[in-house]
């Protein structure tokens, strides 16, 4: 059975309550620094909420620009096709620029509030060696968890390799394996979660700009990080036929179709999709041998 290379697998990272306690920390700890009294003395002054709102503001957005560049880089270059180029990419832009850009809210900030030049200030040689640590290790949390998700879907896929037949709602086994390698599995994901989508649920699969949808019989849509080159490998030929570069359809899903201009095909599918499903002309004759073998099995 041909499986997906693990470190292919798609990343979703479930956050939004680490952002916001981790920039809440994050505040806290850097207003922190320097000051003899504790933080039962500081909350009864006006200016530890100024401090605190102010510092979760910034290390906030600055998460949210680490994440966002680890997310970019998760789907372009990954930890194990490009490790040289991720590494020197991540340092630039998830640790030096979310760095000086810290330097700048906080230069803004110390103006607007209270007036101060923040060269003036000790800021620089005590606080911003903290920020530098914090978004170090706000990367390596993401590093981290990176591992444990590919870890999981490895566990996964293992499973599925261990276990040729399972159980359906019916009682009865399906297999997990058909002929020419390929596998009745499909790994795709939403909300977060791999989710190991049988075949026989797939209508269609279509490329729409970078990504990669699935589109079942009950109208639910999945993203996978699958090419289409993958998918097909992966697919029984018999129930599924690459249409053209952006489109694999499911004989079931396959309503009608006829000749068009210039030697294509358009297809007629039993379920609503927004592109047209033409056969390009190299790709014509293969379809009719396709759905003429399927039709008389």
């Amino acid at each position: 059975m041909i499986q997906r290379p693990i470190h292919k697998t798609d990343v979703h990272y479930n956050d939004f309550w680490i952002k916001i306690i981790g920039s809440l920390i994050a505040s806290e700890m850097i207003d922190s620094i320097g000051r003899e009294e504790s933080i039962f003395k500081r909350i009864t002054h006006p200016y530890f909420y100024t401090d605190l709102l102010g510092g979760f503001v910034i290390s906030l957005i600055l998460w949210e620009i680490v994440r966002f560049v680890i997310h970019r880089l998760d789907k372009k270059y990954n930890w194990i096709d490009h490790p040289a180029r991720r590494i020197f990419l991540q340092f630039l832009f998830a640790v030096v620029v979310p760095a000086f850009l810290c330097f700048v809210f906080t230069l803004l900030f110390m103006k607007l509030a209270y007036d101060q030049d923040i060269f003036q200030t000790e800021w620089l040689y005590n606080e911003f060696y903290v920020v530098i640590l914090v978004i170090v290790i706000i990367n390596l949390v993401y590093f981290t968890w990176w591992l444990f998700i590919r870890w999981q879907a490895l566990h996964g896929q293992s499973l599925i390799a261990q276990n040729p037949g399972q159980e359906n709602g019916n009682g009865t086994i399906r297999n997990q394996t058909s002929v020419s390698g390929a596998t009745a599995i499909i790994t795709v994901t939403k909300a977060g979660k791999n989710i190991l989508l049988a075949q026989a649920e797939i209508t269609y699969v279509v490329l729409e700009g970078h990504y990669t949808f699935i589109k079942t019989v009950k109208a639910e849509s999945f993203v996978t990080t699958y090419t289409l080159d993958e998918l097909i490998k992966l697919m029984d030929p018999d129930s599924f036929f690459r249409v053209n570069r952006q489109i694999i359809v499911s004989r079931n899903a396959c309503k009608s179709y006829q000749n068009i201009e210039n030697g294509k095909i358009s297809i007629d599918l039993s379920i609503d999709i927004k592109t047209p499903v033409i056969v390009s002309q190299k790709r014509a004759k293969a379809f009719r041998n396709w759905i003429s073998s399927v039709a008389m099995t």
